[in-house]
């Protein structure tokens, strides 16, 4: 899939700073559940005859994957498609069809051996007996007569069991009648909806594919392997138009209420790249230098703010033509952005979807963070026109070929938009990498190849393993043979596989290919990037390297698996990889008093020995997939220099030192004095990433005290450090420079130390927020107005004034910022008004909220945006506490709505489990789970290693760490 929805804005965690300006995950992120794209396991069942399906449960989990595999005898060459939407609204009177679609698909079929049955994937369509008569079956120009076996509810599969036996041909076409409700579920043809500026409700209808969703549409071969081309016709009601992956064809009226358009033949493509869409909304159009048309799509209300994508569209595409070397495949590139959609973005080919806030661009009210987000997101999805759609992995099991690889190349394509302002390839350190380095230290962690035994591995693979670690492995590979050889090895990959599907091994072999000999590996001979790569693809985890002075000449560098959990157990399939947790490591180092980067490779079976009479840092720039240590000694050597010059080190080596020290301490393997005093030395640090990183650890720390008093003494700490920085720290100068992408990283820098120093309770902050809302807000909008409209508020400081004056308000304060949140038509806006509300201290008015957001019909909240509602009052000091309640004694009413988001559900659960601290909690949830098969497919056991990590650090840290702090403060 395309990019993970927004990370969720935590007041007192680890963030990642990627959305907003401050943006939280914890550490362990076991399930990484933000990045598990849409995935949806709500099921239906067929009732032939009935277009509304029956709610039912998913598939079991034990079914073995290869039962829902398809047979390797019949495959697609093309597919013929039309689809009639009955989408109320517009000049279709709503009948006994309304919120429904019928359709009909002609296949054109490959029979590679003597069958009696054909096998396509269907789930939730109905088959009603004169769709049964109408469907037809020809070989060879004969009618085969067939009896239909649905199997829908068990195998997402439908049977045609033929009457007489097919010998092989490629002369066959299958044509099948079929139909069902547009969904409310995000997956397959959905329905999403909206209110205008005249306060109309409309609704338009858009598809979710990926990964197993195009069935939910189209009886079709649904795996990636079997790819071939798609000639759709969309019948909509007039009044709107429709857009596909192809160009348009022809577009005519065909009834008194109808309108079909047809588009041309696409490329050959796996069906989860399949898109439609429905609408009235309205576009923006640019043509690149070759001459590819792009068109930015957006509800009418919202034209304006597609003006940024399409330039960002436009550039990114042109770059991406150079960069592969191999000109766009389609004469048309259009992007849409939903009011409703599960994830970030999805890259259909031609037709890439969006959430708004993830396309839309908005100066008065996107801060430059969010700015940096449409252009990541943007250049994401459009990485993946070539390496995902062009060339398509051939199964689940390497979907990092796709992920990793985009992930790698949205950093280039954004330095491209944005003329290097947001200065990618270093920030590559504090989001990729951080987030990858993060979610390989758990135990339920797999590797980024692994085989799917199970249903469920499927969904779960859509992970921060497979995007992030899949781009760091990848990212770590290119600096090892050279950036212009990995180029020309993805070329050749590219160029070798077009329109057709691949594997891993595909790619290695591509990069083998073009590699030169003069590329040393381990061994001192060319490098084998097979035996090189496969430990690291092919087992989990990632090593910490220590460092060890022999005596004063030279060091000793070893290697040993980095375990957030010393305890920690992983799956037993994965405990015994052939390389016993040992890799040939590239291990980069900067010697003290030199600004060169060196490279030695450390062979997996023998220690590296460095000479050099100086400290040495590892990992200098951020390179290699893996943390460095040293003895006590070194770090007091490093912390000294850091301290005397901290520039003579680059931004990248100075926010490893941090990560690598908080996260070696948090698990217990070195002393919480180091990376404690490491941080004293941004006194003098002004860059907008080594504050980023630190505010990161601080608020992780902060998290794992919860609810206890003693926090404040790490409050106190980082406003007294943040005040002595030289880096600007003025409201003032971020209002008037946040939209000047050259000062992006100085305002940006400027902006998260003052929302910071909210965050911890600088009294003077919460005053000035609250005193923006009042001047700003409360003397300019009532509540006739819509707040994005008249809300006069910089757009970096609107989250944080709307939430100072709810946490500081009263009741009538929170009712008018909550009923600007239910009529806010931006979802900019929206996000920052659900923050304001989440900020309230009122634990029943919070529990409310949450009430609210599981209602199944009238909640105030979008479906897509519960998770992140969950995630805010988890972190609220008024609830945190109460929330494993909340768990158990709702978990029934949670199933009814909010199992129909997998992914969001996920990213629920894990919100709630993230606030156990004591090891009572812990058992009480696992005694839960223990009585509730679905909490355990849904993950549960996996989410508790983090609090495991938490309770233990409460056990062995918490005096200490508050102890040294409050010293450490007196020192400042």
């Amino acid at each position: 899939m395309g990019h993970p929805p927004p990370k969720e804005t935590k007041k007192s965690c680890q963030v990642r700073t990627f959305a907003l300006p401050i943006v939280c995950t914890l550490l362990g992120i076991v399930i990484t559940a933000f990045i598990t794209w849409h995935i949806t396991r709500a099921q239906y069942e067929k009732n032939i005859g009935n277009d509304a399906p029956t709610t039912t449960s998913s598939p079991e989990d034990a079914i073995p994957a290869s039962d829902l595999r398809l047979p390797t005898s019949v495959s697609p060459i093309s597919y013929d498609l039309v689809i009639k939407t009955y989408l109320p609204g517009y000049n279709y009177t709503a009948d006994s069809k309304n919120l429904t679609f019928e359709g009909q698909v002609t296949i054109k079929l490959n029979i590679t051996k003597s069958i009696k049955k054909i096998t396509l994937n269907s789930k939730d369509l109905n088959f009603t007996g004169e769709r049964l008569k109408k469907s037809t079956l020809y070989v060879n120009g004969e009618q085969i007569t067939f009896k239909v076996d649905d199997k829908q509810d068990t195998y997402e599969k439908i049977f045609f069991n033929l009457d007489k036996t097919v010998e092989p041909t490629t002369d066959a076409i299958l044509k099948v009648f079929f139909g069902a409700p547009l969904r409310t579920d995000m997956s397959g043809l959905y329905q999403t909806t909206y209110t205008n500026s005249q306060g109309a409700v409309k609704m338009a209808a858009v598809t979710q594919m990926e990964p197993v969703y195009a069935r939910r549409m189209v009886p079709c071969f649904d795996e990636p392997a079997y790819k071939a081309t798609w000639t759709v016709t969309v019948i909509h009601p007039k009044g709107t138009v429709a857009v596909a992956n192809g160009i348009e064809d022809k577009t005519e009226d065909i009834q008194e209420e109808f309108i079909s358009s047809s588009f041309k033949t696409t490329p050959r493509m796996s069906s989860y790249l399949l898109a439609i869409f429905i609408s009235e909304f309205e576009y923006n159009e640019a043509t690149t230098k070759s001459g590819v048309r792009f068109r930015v799509w957006s509800r009418p209300e919202e034209k304006n703010a597609t003006k940024y994508a399409v330039e960002a569209g436009v550039k990114c595409l042109e770059y991406y033509e150079q960069y592969y070397n191999i000109s766009f495949p389609l004469p048309k590139q259009d992007m849409v952005a939903l009011p409703d959609f599960s994830a970030g973005a999805m890259e259909n080919w031609g037709l890439i979807t969006y959430r708004e806030n993830a396309l839309l661009y908005d100066p008065r009210i996107y801060p430059g963070s969010q700015k940096r987000r449409v252009a990541v997101v943007i250049a994401h999805e459009l990485a993946h026109q070539w390496f995902g759609n062009l060339v398509t992995l051939k199964w689940w099991n390497d979907l990092w070929l796709n992920e990793g690889f985009a992930t790698l190349v949205e950093y280039l394509g954004t330095d491209e938009i944005s003329d290097g302002n947001f200065r990618m390839r270093e920030w590559f350190t504090m989001d990729a990498l951080w987030t990858a380095l993060g979610a390989d230290s758990v135990a339920s962690t797999h590797p980024m190849t692994f085989k799917i035994d199970k249903a469920m591995e499927v969904l779960d693979s859509f992970d921060s393993v497979t995007y992030d670690k899949g781009g760091s492995v990848l990212n770590m590979v290119r600096k090892t043979i050279g950036e212009e050889n990995f180029n020309t090895g993805i070329n050749h990959y590219l160029t070798r596989h077009q329109f057709d599907n691949a594997e891993a091994s595909d790619l290695i072999r591509a990069l083998a290919d073009k590699l030169p000999d003069n590329v040393i590996g381990p061994k001192g001979d060319k490098l084998n990037i097979s035996m090189f790569m496969d430990p690291w693809t092919k087992q989990l985890g990632y090593p910490l390297l220590k460092a060890t002075r022999m005596n004063k000449t030279h060091l000793e560098v070893t290697q040993s698996r980095f375990k957030a959990l010393q305890s920690g157990k992983e799956k037993e399939k994965y405990s015994h990889p052939i390389w016993n947790f040992k890799w040939d490591v590239p291990v980069w180092y900067q010697i003290a008093g030199s600004s060169d980067i060196e490279m030695k490779w450390m062979k997996s079976n023998e220690p590296l020995i460095i000479k050099s009479d100086k400290p040495v840092l590892l990992n200098a720039e951020s390179n290699g997939f893996y943390r460095a240590g040293y003895t006590d000694d070194m770090w007091k050597e490093i912390i000294y220099m850091i301290k005397e010059n901290h520039e003579q080190f680059s931004t990248q080596t100075r926010v490893r030192l941090i990560d690598d020290s908080f996260a070696e301490a948090r698990a217990g393997l070195l002393n919480y004095s180091v990376p404690l005093q490491l941080l004293t030395y941004l006194k003098n640090e002004k860059d907008y990433m080594p504050w980023s990183a630190t505010i990161a650890k601080i608020r992780e720390l902060v998290d794992m005290y919860g609810t206890d008093p003693e926090k404040h003494v790490v409050y106190k700490f980082m406003i007294a450090l943040a005040e002595k920085t030289p880096a600007k720290r003025d409201i003032d100068f971020v209002s008037k420079n946040y939209l000047d992408d050259k000062k992006f990283f100085e305002v940006n820098a400027a902006q998260i130390i003052l929302l910071n120093d909210c965050g911890m309770g600088e009294p003077s902050c919460g005053a000035n927020m609250v005193k923006l809302f009042n001047d700003e807000v409360n003397s300019k909008c009532d509540s006739s107005r819509i707040l994005s409209e008249c809300s006069q508020i910089a757009a970096p400081f609107r989250a944080e004034a709307y939430c100072q004056a709810v946490r500081n308000g009263n009741a009538e304060t929170f009712n008018k910022v909550f009923h600007w949140y239910k009529t806010e038509r931006n979802q900019v806006e929206k996000g920052n008004l659900m923050n304001a509300i989440t900020c309230s201290k009122d634990i029943m008015t919070l529990k409310k909220l949450l009430l609210d957001s599981m209602k199944p019909e009238g909640s105030a909240f979008r479906l897509q945006d519960v998770a992140t509602l969950f995630s805010k009052i988890c972190t609220n000091d008024a609830t945190s506490d109460s929330m494993l309640n909340f768990l158990i004694d709702r978990w029934d009413d949670m199933m009814i709505r909010l199992a129909g988001d997998h992914s969001g559900f996920h990213r629920v659960l894990s919100s709630i489990v993230g606030t156990l601290k004591t090891q009572g909690g812990l058992e009480q949830l696992r005694s839960f789970r223990n009585k509730n098969a679905k909490a355990n497919e849904l993950g549960l056991d996996k989410m508790e290693e983090t609090s495991e990590v938490t309770i233990k650090w409460r056990k062995d840290n918490q005096k200490f760490v508050t102890k040294f702090i409050e010293d450490l403060t007196n020192q400042l």
